[in-house]
């Protein structure tokens, strides 16, 4: 692993981002925006249905899994209310598929090759 940068929160929000809208992409849903911005919530918005939707996604290095903390769920629910969409989750996990040891593959690198753990979008908790 020696030279190889490893990711920063950025990159690893950006990858986790990207993941969530080719799933999307691929089922046929129609994505209106993406924000790429660590600080904007919801990250993705999309329609499915003709019912608009609100996606947070959340991206963590192996053996973790991304989080939606409550404050941003309360935030998110609210801002969504105003526009009659359905809030949904997607929680991203990234391993360094060259690694061979947990502690490895807890260090995804930049342009390397991953283990990603996605599970499709859930529904906000209530």
């Amino acid at each position: 692993m020696g030279k190889n940068q490893l990711m920063g929160e950025e990159d690893l929000h950006y990858l986790g981002i990207k993941v969530v809208y080719k799933d999307l992409i691929d089922r046929g849903y129609e994505v209106l925006n993406v924000r790429k911005e660590m600080d904007i919530d919801p990250q993705i918005l999309a329609r499915y249905n003709g019912e608009l939707l609100f996606i947070v996604v959340r991206t963590a290095t192996y053996p973790n899994m991304g989080v939606l903390t409550p404050r941003v769920a309360a935030r998110v629910k609210h801002h969504a209310a105003k526009h009659k969409a359905i809030c949904y989750f997607a929680s991203v996990g990234i391993a360094n598929a060259d690694g061979e040891t947990d502690e490895e593959m807890g260090k995804p690198v930049v342009n390397g090759e991953y283990y990603i753990n996605y599970k499709g979008l859930l529904p906000f908790p209530h």
